[in-house]
């Protein structure tokens, strides 16, 4: 039973967390407003607190089928003995409203399945003295152990290090030379995410039994994130970066360049910018020389740190910048994005899935809480379309004919 209140606590930070730490108050307040609307349709309040926007990834067991509880609307609040612990204010507010009149008689932990490692957990009939259990601290290290510097309980996946006379992707870690170089915090936390940018790729490409890794340029076994001090002092654009990059020589036609900016930029429709890259180019043609198929190009990520979003965002844009999505894919939509799930902040399970344009209207097509790279394989992504479908005569990330993906 403790066991599954620290995983709780750790899914709430990693939930009710998830879309506030890196966003400008406009879009938090925007995206809140959208989240509080869906909750009145349900008849729920919430209080802001609200479940993660996928548990597929999470590595614990415990924690997903919490997780999946929670977003089926089940009564997860039961198994919570202590409101007073929950990682936010809201989430607090959200636990004592859900256990009101709730009388201290706790279902039991199952025999067998406690993890390795954990502390030993009293017997869980009429709610135990305090006294009587672990130290929380000590519960949390144990937790933790062996989770990446991001946090993350996302499953991760070493993508494919290659030398520098192949095509691959190369992480900067770049910020303005007037600020603190936090490369020893940002550089590992990069590198998890990429592991877990490269799992979603991964896991779509086993639904057709085979494996694809992003290819990375790695210094020795592990993934190489660059330190960049560019000559800005004011809040760029995109475009201001990238022609720092470049005078700086980062141009090499065989890379794209995923780049974390330690620093706020401008030029997003929404605001304050998560997110934006240089691709994709408008060529759908099926081809080795096709536009998308070299580089350079660049996959901006700024400032989002301990965001549990953060690979999935590094995913999407970088995969803009390899050619997704069309806009005459099946499911084009503005701006290079697919409409046949809702955006991932929105309960959506597609990595490419928005819109620009608030009247652009959703499918749901993929059921399920598997985060997708490609949902039903239709737009981007499929390594055995079917003859005569749009990705066999397409510009297709799952093709062979990518040199940014390794298959195998």
């Amino acid at each position: 039973m403790v066991l599954a209140f620290v995983v709780i606590i750790l899914i709430l930070t990693s939930g009710c967390g998830l879309l506030k730490k890196s966003q400008g108050s406009a879009e938090k307040d925007s995206m809140i407003k959208e989240e509080s609307s869906a909750l009145e349709t349900a008849k729920r309040e919430d209080f802001g607190c609200s479940p993660p926007p996928t548990c597929a990834l999470m590595k614990d067991p415990f924690a997903k089928q919490f997780c999946e509880d929670w977003r089926a609307g089940k009564d997860v609040w039961s198994t919570i003995p202590d409101c007073s612990f929950m990682a936010t204010e809201g989430c607090r507010k959200l636990c004592e409203e859900k256990t009101k009149g709730r009388t201290n008689q706790m279902p039991s932990m199952p025999s067998g399945q406690m993890p390795a490692g954990m502390p030993n957990m009293p017997s869980m009939g009429d709610f135990p003295d305090p006294a009587d259990f672990p130290d929380m601290d000590e519960m949390m290290k144990s937790m933790q152990k062996g989770m990446p510097a991001s946090g993350s309980m996302f499953s991760s996946r070493k993508p494919a290090c290659v030398n520098d006379e192949d095509y691959h992707a190369q992480v900067i870690y770049a910020r303005p030379s007037n600020s603190a170089n936090r490369y020893d915090l940002i550089a590992p936390k990069l590198a998890d995410w990429v592991n877990e940018a490269n799992a979603v790729v991964n896991s779509e490409a086993e639904n057709f039994d085979m494996n694809a890794d992003i290819k990375i340029f790695c210094d020795g076994e592990e993934i190489s994130v660059l330190d960049v001090s560019l000559p800005i002092s004011s809040t760029p654009t995109k475009e201001t970066i990238i022609s720092a990059l470049k005078n700086l020589g980062y141009t090499n036609e065989k890379i794209k360049y995923i780049v974390w900016y330690d620093g706020e930029a401008t030029g997003c429709s929404t605001g304050k910018c998560r997110g934006q890259s240089s691709g994709p180019d408008a060529d759908d043609r099926l081809s080795i020389d096709n536009a998308n198929n070299k580089g350079p190009d660049y996959a901006f990520l700024y400032k989002i740190e301990d965001q549990k979003l953060a690979p999935f965002i590094m995913l999407h844009e970088y995969s803009h910048t390899m050619g997704a999505v069309q806009k005459n894919a099946p499911n084009g939509v503005d701006n290079e994005h697919c409409n046949d799930e809702p955006p991932l902040e929105k309960m959506g399970t597609d990595i490419m899935c928005k819109s620009d344009n608030p009247a652009t209207t959703f499918k749901d097509s993929c059921s399920g809480f598997q985060i997708r790279f490609d949902c039903n394989n239709d737009d981007y992504f499929n390594p055995k379309p079917e003859a005569g479908s749009y990705l066999a005569t397409h510009w297709n990330l799952g093709s062979d004919l990518n040199r940014y993906i390794k298959f195998g």
